[in-house]
């Protein structure tokens, strides 16, 4: 499959986003948490219009295309089905017109493109490069070079599924949130995972 970078604004960086998007949660019955509405948007498209703000190229990694038929973006399939985030991870990264990309999980209503923008301008030198919050590191906020496709492949030929668990065969970069909470802020990295959490966010918007 081709794909084509956005087009117009050069301020744009060149990186690749990739909004994951794949996978049903059971804790929410099964529904494809990106088409969520919060305060009226979807997830997915509140999400498109952070990336798309700051990086020039935007995929969707998701193995159910027909979802997004009419979206502005590449649905790009997992080479590896039923391989979970790292799968998606891995097929993306390949499919990725840019040497880097910008990988987000679909549930996540409160990034912004000033906090991308942040991580770019400190993953030089390193194949990973992601945020350490209070919670812990954030995966799935993070930067991957293509540099990490031979650890990731291998990864998932054996079956072993975390999606950090190649980081020690690359070099990764640990940004620390805590010291920029213009940036990071405590709803950030808010994500979706139970009926609760979607009441939560639909708050949290309309502050």
């Amino acid at each position: 499959m081709t794909t084509s970078p956005i087009n117009g604004n050069e301020k744009r960086l060149p990186l690749t986003a990739v909004i994951m998007a794949g996978g049903k949660s059971r804790r929410l019955g099964g529904i494809d948490k990106p088409l969520i509405e919060i305060d009226g948007q979807r997830l997915i498209d509140r999400i498109f219009h952070a990336v798309s703000a700051c990086c020039r190229e935007v995929l969707i990694s998701s193995n159910t295309p027909q979802l997004y038929h009419s979206f502005p973006a590449a649905v790009i399939p997992d080479l590896y089905p039923g391989r979970g985030a790292l799968g998606g991870l891995y097929s993306c990264l390949r499919q990725a017109s840019f040497p880097a990309a910008f990988i987000v999980a679909g549930d996540m209503p409160f990034i912004s493109a000033a906090a991308i923008r942040y991580l770019w301008s400190q993953h030089q030198g390193y194949d990973v490069c992601l945020p350490r919050s209070s919670d812990g590191r954030q995966p799935l906020h993070a930067i991957y070079k293509k540099s990490c496709l031979v650890a990731i492949k291998k990864q998932l030929e054996a079956g072993q599924l975390k999606i950090s668990g190649f980081f020690p065969e690359v070099r990764v970069r640990e940004v620390l949130t805590e010291p920029y909470p213009d940036l990071f802020t405590p709803r950030y990295f808010f994500n979706l995972n139970t009926p609760d959490d979607i009441s939560k966010a639909r708050q949290l918007a309309g502050q």
